[in-house]
């Protein structure tokens, strides 16, 4: 029998890119905040208590939290998932971000880093790690993320979008980036539940490129003409970038900025409509 996964999240962008990988050797179980999906629940964040029946019904051997939302809520919702997983002993995958380090853009930093946050996203992110590492201890799994791309992620849509209406797109200069394939997230949620691995990941690129310059270039992977960019200059070399370490990821499952790019030109093409 397959394990079962509650699947927190199932709508975003990297819910349904989880979903995707892993659907075939796992039972998904999939809520959102603000809807039911097929075969799934609505668990909205402000009502923690929803939670606690769906995993007493459900009972899954693993969790996957990529949840939006309130930054109070969330924290109150994800006090009230380590709670429970603490009884029933399941693991947990829990989607974090590059922004646990925005307080210090000096230079990339690697998993072993201490987090160091200033903005209240990244504090938040940072203190959430913090909870439920504490509670449940080797069952966690982090996953950082940076800037998270497909073909038609909300960032490609603003780039269309701008394209089409002339209405200008900020951007930064100055500001170095890994960046993370949506398939590349799902492709690690796979691997690292499959090999039964433990800790923080941080998923995406092995190298960096100007944000600014990734941004253009995603334009001509995708046939995107370019918009009008407004270019913010950083004025100092700064680092937002989350690179990765572990040892334990084989080499295959790598990616590079170009290699990225080339699968965003791969899935979603130079298509007419892209150059209307």
């Amino acid at each position: 029998m397959k394990e079962k996964i509650l699947l927190l999240g199932a709508n975003g962008l990297v819910g349904r890119a989880v979903a995707a990988a892993l659907r075939e050797d796992y039972q998904i179980i999939p809520a959102a905040g603000h809807s039911t999906p097929e075969g799934g629940y609505c668990l909205p964040v402000e009502e923690p208590g929803r939670l606690a029946e769906v995993l007493d019904r459900e009972a899954p051997e693993i969790v996957i939290s990529s949840i939006r939302g309130d930054f109070g809520q969330q924290m109150a919702f994800h006090e009230a998932l380590a709670e429970g997983l603490a009884v029933s002993g399941a693991r947990l995958l829990y989607v974090s971000t590059a922004n646990v380090f925005d307080g210090d853009l000096s230079q990339p930093w690697r998993e072993a880093d201490m987090p160091r946050p200033e903005s209240e996203y990244g504090v938040f992110k940072r203190n959430c790690e913090a909870m439920l590492e504490e509670r449940l201890g080797e069952r966690l799994i982090v996953f950082r993320l940076p800037s998270v791309w497909s073909e038609d992620c909300p960032r490609v849509r603003m780039l269309e979008r701008h394209s089409r209406s002339g209405e200008a797109h900020h951007t930064w200069r100055g500001d170095a980036v890994n960046v993370a394939l949506a398939r590349q997230v799902g492709d690690w949620a796979r691997y690292v539940l499959g090999h039964g691995l433990r800790g923080i990941f941080h998923v995406g690129t092995t190298d960096m490129a100007d944000y600014f310059a990734f941004e253009k270039m995603a334009c001509e992977a995708l046939g995107i003409p370019e918009p009008t960019f407004e270019i913010e200059e950083v004025g100092w070399d700064a680092y937002q970038a989350v690179l990765p370490g572990r040892e334990d990821i084989p080499e295959a499952m790598q990616l590079t900025v170009p290699e990225v790019l080339e699968r965003l030109r791969k899935y979603g093409g130079i298509d007419e409509k892209r150059n209307r």
